[in-house]
């Protein structure tokens, strides 16, 4: 299905089903803006005063991968930089229970 080109200035905004926690955004859509695509993302709020009100986020979006990125920290565990000597592997116990 290809996706729908807004005109400058323009675009659609729809709830989210996708919603799993308060954090997430109650609506998310898309524009056009100077020629380009952008997100909007729209919560639903209220203001201590009980006004009801909008809090919107715009941002670049989010390109999409064939596959999910892992995130690799470069720090190694304490047990993977350890190295395997011939002593470790005696039949002594060192501890005496």
């Amino acid at each position: 299905m290809a996706e729908y080109i807004h005109k400058e200035g323009k675009g659609s905004i729809f709830p989210n089903d996708y919603k799993v926690s308060e954090n997430h955004p109650d609506f998310r859509g898309k524009a056009m803006w100077k020629g380009e695509i952008i997100e909007i993302s729209l919560w639903e709020g209220e203001t201590q005063a009980g006004v009801k009100k909008f809090s919107v986020s715009i941002s670049e979006p989010r390109q999409k991968s064939a596959t999910p990125q892992r995130v690799v920290s470069s720090e190694k565990p304490a047990a993977a930089t350890r190295k395997f000597t011939p002593q470790d592997d005696r039949d002594e116990d060192p501890l005496p229970f």
